[in-house]
């Protein structure tokens, strides 16, 4: 329902000091188009201005101070006397993570202090916000297993969200300092760091430095098995070269899930590994099948009566 600006008033225990100082242009900053169209969400409380009822914003007060510095007289809210602060809690966490553009770090505490309060799971917090567990995951990383100084680093945007949540899945400190100091100090493009965090989790005791220089040649941070080489057909595939490609292909899909992909690419990617999929099942299906030395396939035995 539509209620006058100047009835609502904002949560002294909730609001964000940061925005009482910001007008025009920079309150809309950081305020997705999704956020701007949604309702207020206010509870009614017992004072009363000039006569009147006076509301206090649960979420939204971002979308009031616009309206109030835009000169609107009312504003489309949504009146809810009936949540307890739980409920309270879960709704400014779905808008601070879903309409607003609040500091990694800054979610990441938030996350940790609701779940720790009420004793929920990341899981039971998803379902409640419709915010999913791996991304909860991923903001509390950086509170609970970065090391500080590269909190603050992400906190000062030395550090993307992307490295800083990548970093904080390797053990160890200083192991994370290793791995950070490339980006930090800008030698190296955040492209690199889920390929490079990948690598590090297999190989714990590995130089840093020895990880970084294989992942930019394009190398195996692991030693390949060395098979027998059999000499290729005169005509046809070269086996050798197979057993590389294929060896090259399975490293890659080991790192898949460090990704994050756009939804456009990953039906792409889907298709694509579909068409993989059925070339090496019949690959294998033929050599399953083969005779051992000539590679035609071997003749059905006739039963004998």
């Amino acid at each position: 329902m539509l209620i006058p600006v100047g009835q609502i008033v904002a949560d002294p225990a909730q609001q964000d000091r940061e925005l009482e100082s910001k007008t025009g242009p920079d309150l809309r900053k950081g305020l997705s188009n999704v956020g701007t169209n949604q309702p207020v969400v206010v509870r009614q409380t017992n004072d009363q201005t000039n006569g009147s009822r006076s509301f206090m914003i649960v979420v939204g007060e971002r979308r009031w101070r616009v309206a109030n510095s835009e000169g609107q007289s009312e504003i489309e809210c949504e009146i809810r006397d009936e949540l307890n602060e739980q409920e309270i809690r879960e709704l400014q966490l779905s808008e601070s993570y879903h309409h607003e553009s609040v500091p990694s770090m800054k979610m990441g505490k938030s996350f940790l202090e609701y779940r720790e309060s009420f004793g929920i799971s990341q899981q039971e917090l998803a379902r409640r916000t419709g915010i999913t567990p791996g991304t909860i995951h991923h903001y509390e990383s950086l509170v609970r297993n970065l090391a500080p100084d590269l909190g603050e680093r992400v906190a000062s945007k030395e550090l993307t969200f992307k490295e800083g949540r990548s970093i904080a899945d390797i053990d160890g400190h200083d192991r994370q300092r290793e791995i950070a100091e490339p980006f930090i100090s800008g030698r190296l493009s955040s492209v690199y760091v889920e390929k490079i965090v990948g690598y590090a989790k297999k190989n714990p005791t590995k130089p840093v430095a020895q990880i970084l220089e294989d992942v930019l040649r394009g190398t195996k941070a692991e030693k390949r098995v060395q098979k027998e080489v059999v000499a290729p057909p005169k005509a046809g595939v070269d086996i050798s070269k197979l057993e590389g490609v294929a060896l090259d292909i399975a490293g890659e899909l080991d790192l898949l899930p460090l990704q994050v992909i756009p939804e456009y690419r990953r039906l792409n990617i889907i298709s694509t590994l579909r068409i993989l999929d059925a070339k090496v099942q019949g690959a294998i299906g033929f050599l399953s099948t083969s005779h051992p030395r000539t590679g035609m396939p071997q003749p059905l035995l006739k039963e004998v009566h």
